[in-house]
């Protein structure tokens, strides 16, 4: 950022007509901000990424001066100590270099679950959230949706639920009695998982999700068998906005029900029939259909018949004639868009964007002479998180994922060799691997999945969060590594 800035690669008129610069909640100017990169120069830069600064000003050349720039990011960035920050500085290259809002400009997370955005994000069903971009925290969205959904004004509490990792420690100090879990696998996806397994064990625990068992069966006091995903139906999204009609194939089979059928039944047996009129995946997105109307979202035009018949639609969607927004916030393109010029970024009250200044924090764990490795966490291509599918079809098993990663350099200094057993240790647990050598990974760090329910390790891995989004640190926790026999 800092070479893009001095390069005068950043968009002059996107930086006086469409930006603002903050400080935390503190407004700051753009001479603060040039001020404020003067302590992240490229040679300071390489100094913490261990890449030199003549890469760091090549970098900036290349993403500055060409025509478009498209920034995409994985996990990795989101799953730090500092996740939000990291995001909202990759997104503020794209905004001071201009590079949005055109063809091949744009910055583009690519999310780790297909239906995030849709099913979770965007129907506000995290704990500080409410639908279509709404949050619980502000009295004005809180009064929309009570009055939307036809329930009395202060139904909706101002506070904030427990995020994920905060409603596990809740269980473990006793404060969360009960919980349902659906559509995952915290017993192996969880960081530090052998604290919030004993959690699991405080509370009565009822698992609406396996179709076979998980880890996280084992500590259910009461189990609900769920249809798959080709046995309901519904609608779910891509990253680009993109809403598809996705239909039901087969009947579930024995006792087996959708998440939807599971929810109104806890509904129904907790006498608040009233409050979920909706009763089909059709019903439920027209509900969610009419409410957009009065977001930043709007996709009223979105029916259920349209998506059976189209091939995917892009809110913003206004009307029913509407084709679908392909970039947002482009005046004539977007039509919730309604100032001219090149952008009207209309989620703040000005139209402008605002790039954000923060200080590189420090980590929020750090090596050691015990612990002095970096562990990092992913995927592999053939494998699907926990495993709970791929991990056990055939053609899909035989992909081993009980490997670490490990450069050759170390490897000679620990004396490892190809095949052998190790296992990872931290100050939270330990997980068994093979040693795989490859300068894949860096020297003093270590790559594995968190794929294989035989090795987990997560049992390993930090539970710090990053303070805002609470997001986990999967992808930095110090290790150790130890040969042990077979």
């Amino acid at each position: 950022m800092y070479e893009m800035v001095r390069r005068n690669y950043a968009d002059q008129d996107m930086v006086d007509h469409f930006l603002n610069f903050k400080k935390g909640e503190e407004s700051k100017t753009f001479d603060d901000f040039k001020a404020h990169l003067q302590n992240f120069t490229p040679e300071k830069a390489a100094e913490v990424c261990g890449i030199s600064a003549e890469v760091i000003r090549e970098a900036a050349f290349r993403f500055g001066s060409a025509k478009a720039t498209m920034s995409l990011w994985t996990m990795g960035l989101n799953q730090q100590a500092q996740g939000v920050a990291s995001n909202q500085l990759v997104m503020a290259m794209n905004l001071i270099t201009g590079h949005i809002g055109r063809p091949g400009a744009t910055p583009f997370s690519l999310t780790g679950q297909p239906n995030a955005g849709g099913g979770v994000r965007d129907t506000g069903a995290l704990a500080h959230a409410l639908p279509n971009g709404r949050q619980i925290k502000n009295p004005q969205h809180r009064k929309e949706m009570e009055e939307l959904w036809g329930v009395p004004a202060g139904t909706i509490r101002p506070e904030p639920g427990y995020h994920a990792v905060a409603m596990f420690e809740a269980m473990g100090r006793g404060d969360l009695k009960c919980c349902l879990i659906m559509a995952t696998n915290p017993a192996q996806s969880l960081p530090n998982t052998m604290k919030y397994r004993q959690a699991m064990e405080k509370a009565f625990l009822v698992v609406a999700d396996s179709f076979h068992p998980t880890e996280t069966t084992q500590f259910a006091d009461v189990l609900l068998p769920a249809s798959m995903w080709t046995e309901k139906g519904g609608v779910f999204s891509q990253s680009e906005r993109r809403y598809h009609y996705l239909p039901k194939l087969v009947e579930p089979p024995g006792e087996a029900r959708s998440d939807l059928a599971i929810l109104i039944d806890f509904a129904d047996r907790l006498g608040l029939s009233d409050i979920v009129p909706a009763r089909t995946p059709e019903a439920v997105w027209e509900e969610w259909r009419k409410i957009s109307k009065y977001s930043y979202y709007n996709f009223e035009g979105i029916t259920y018949e349209r998506l059976k018949h189209e091939r995917g639609i892009k809110w913003p969607c206004p009307t029913e004639d509407h084709p679908g927004t392909c970039r947002r916030y482009k005046p004539g393109e977007d039509p919730m868009a309604k100032l001219t010029g090149r952008h009207d970024f209309y989620g703040r009250p000005d139209g402008r964007a605002i790039i954000f200044m923060h200080n590189q924090q420090p980590q929020a764990e750090q090596v050691s002479e015990v612990y002095p490795f970096l562990l990092t966490t992913g995927r592999v291509l053939e494998h699907w998180h926990t495993g709970t599918i791929t991990g056990k079809l055939k053609e899909t098993s035989m992909v081993r994922v009980d490997f670490v990663e490990v450069h050759p350099a170390d490897a000679q200094l620990l004396g490892l060799e190809e095949g052998m057993h190790v296992q990872i240790e931290s100050v939270r647990g330990t997980a068994p691997f093979v040693v795989r050598i490859t300068d894949v990974v860096r020297e003093g760090m270590l790559f594995t999945t968190f794929h294989s329910s035989k090795n987990i390790i997560n049992h390993a891995v930090t539970d710090a969060v990053d303070p805002i989004s609470h997001q986990p640190a999967y992808k930095r926790s110090a290790v150790s590594i130890k040969k042990i026999n077979a």
